[in-house]
C-alpha cells in the first residue's frame, strides 16, 4: 500500500514539474499577494477550487504554462482579459507558481468529520 501511495505521490510530483517545466521562473509567495490584488478569487476560489459557476477550477493541476497565459491574456469565454499592462509578465510568472505550488486538500477518508461516508 505504501509503495503505491509512494508512487502516484511521485508521478504528481513529476506531473507538476512537467506542467511548470516551461513556464518562466516566478515566486509562489509574491504570486498569491497578486493572485489576490488582481482579484482572481473572486472567481476562481482563494485557493484556485473555482467559483461554481464564475470560474473553473485553476488548482491543483493547473492547465500548462502556454495554455494558462494564453486563456489570462486572451479568454475564450467570460473572463476578463489582463493585458500585459495590466498584469506584467513577472507578476503573471509569479501567478502561475503559486497555482503550481497549491496541493491538493487531504481526502474525505482523511478527514475525521467525514470519514464515516
Amino acid at each position: 500500500m505504501h509503495l503505491i501511495t509512494i508512487a502516484v505521490a511521485g508521478s504528481m510530483f513529476f506531473a507538476v514539474a512537467a506542467q511548470a517545466q516551461n513556464a518562466p521562473g516566478g515566486s509562489a509567495e509574491r504570486g498569491e499577494k497578486i493572485y489576490l490584488h488582481q482579484m482572481c478569487h473572486n472567481c476562481h476560489g482563494t485557493v484556485g477550487q473555482g467559483g461554481g459557476v464564475a470560474g473553473p477550477k485553476l488548482a491543483p493541476n493547473p492547465f500548462p504554462w502556454g495554455a494558462f497565459a494564453q486563456q489570462t491574456r486572451k479568454p475564450r469565454q467570460a473572463m476578463t482579459p489582463y493585458s500585459e499592462k495590466v498584469l506584467p509578465e513577472q507578476d503573471l510568472a509569479d501567478i502561475y507558481a503559486y497555482i503550481v505550488s497549491i496541493k491538493p486538500g487531504p481526502a474525505a477518508k482523511d478527514i475525521p468529520l467525514l470519514s464515516g461516508f
